[in-house]
C-alpha cells in the first residue's frame, strides 16, 4: 500500500507539473504576442525544459528580426545555444530544432563574405534546414527557410555566381517560397520574408515586382494577431509606398533581411 500511495503520487506530481508548464508556455506565448520579449525571454529561460529553451531561443530571434539585438552575430549564437540546450534534453524536439537552424543562418548571414566562404557556412546551413525539412515534411517553415537561403545567396552573389559556386537559384527559392505559402498562404512572417527576399535582389536577376507586390498588399489587408505580425505588416505597408523605386526599396529591405531596423531615411 505504501509503495502504491508513493507512485500515486508521484503519477500526480508529473501531471501538475506538466499542467504548471503548459500554463507557464501559455503565459510566455501571451507575453510575446504583446511584444514583451524580455519578461517572457526569463520566463522561457527559467522554465528549465526543452520546449522553454527553444521558447527563449525563438524570443531572441524574433528580436533579430525586428531589429532590436544589440548584436545580431551575438544574440544568434545565444539562440543557437539555447536550441541546443533544448535538443540535448530532447533530441526531436522540433522547435528546438527549428529554431537551431533559424540562428545558424543568421549566423551564416553576419559573416563576412570571405570567412563565410572559407569556412563553407553556407553549405553547412543548407544541410542543417535540409535535415529539418526531412524530419518535418509537412510544416511549411522548412520550405521557406530553404527558399530563403536561396534567395539570400543569389542577393550577395548574382544568380549566375550562386548557382555556380553553390547549387542556389531564384527559381529553386521562388519555388520553395511559393510551396510553403500554398500550406499556409496567412503566415505573415513567410510571406514577408519571401517578397522582401524577391524585392532586395538586383534587377539585372530580378525585375518584376508584381509577385511582391500582390504578397504585400495582402499582408497589409491582414489581421495580425501579435506584435511581430503587426510589425511586419507596418515594414509592408511602407514598402509598398515605394516599390516602385527599385533602388531605395531594395536599400529598406535588405536592412530588415540583415536584421537592422528598416527605414527609408
Amino acid at each position: 500500500m505504501k509503495a502504491l500511495h508513493i507512485s500515486l503520487i508521484a503519477v500526480m506530481s508529473l501531471g501538475l507539473s506538466a499542467a504548471a508548464f503548459a500554463r507557464g508556455s501559455d503565459d510566455i506565448r501571451l507575453q510575446m504576442r504583446h511584444g514583451n520579449y524580455a519578461a517572457a525571454y526569463v520566463a522561457a529561460e527559467n522554465l528549465g525544459t526543452a520546449d522553454g529553451y527553444a521558447l527563449a531561443a525563438e524570443i531572441l530571434l524574433s528580436e533579430i528580426m525586428l531589429g532590436e539585438a544589440e548584436k545580431n552575430k551575438k544574440q544568434a549564437k545565444r539562440a543557437r545555444k539555447l536550441a541546443e540546450a533544448g535538443l540535448e534534453l530532447e533530441p526531436e524536439n522540433q522547435n528546438a530544432r527549428l529554431q537551431y537552424a533559424i540562428a545558424d543562418g543568421f549566423i551564416t548571414r553576419e559573416t563576412g563574405d570571405v570567412s563565410a566562404w572559407m569556412k563553407k557556412l553556407p553549405q553547412k546551413t543548407h544541410a542543417i534546414v535540409e535535415a529539418y525539412r526531412t524530419d518535418f515534411p509537412q510544416d511549411p517553415r522548412g520550405d521557406a527557410l530553404l527558399g530563403a537561403w536561396h534567395l539570400a545567396i543569389v542577393r550577395k552573389a548574382g544568380n549566375k555566381n550562386a548557382e555556380k559556386w553553390f547549387g542556389a537559384s531564384i527559381s529553386q527559392g521562388r519555388a520553395l517560397f511559393q510551396k510553403a505559402r500554398m500550406v499556409e498562404p496567412q503566415n505573415i512572417i513567410i510571406s514577408v520574408n519571401y517578397a522582401f527576399s524577391l524585392l532586395a535582389l538586383d534587377t539585372e536577376d530580378f525585375s518584376d515586382t508584381t509577385e511582391a507586390r500582390q504578397i504585400l498588399e495582402a499582408v497589409v489587408a491582414a489581421q495580425p494577431e501579435d506584435n511581430l505580425g503587426r510589425v511586419l505588416q507596418t515594414y509592408a505597408g511602407e514598402t509598398l509606398k515605394q516599390i516602385e523605386d527599385r533602388d531605395i526599396t531594395r536599400d529598406y529591405v535588405g536592412l530588415f533581411l540583415d536584421g537592422k531596423r528598416p527605414s527609408f531615411e
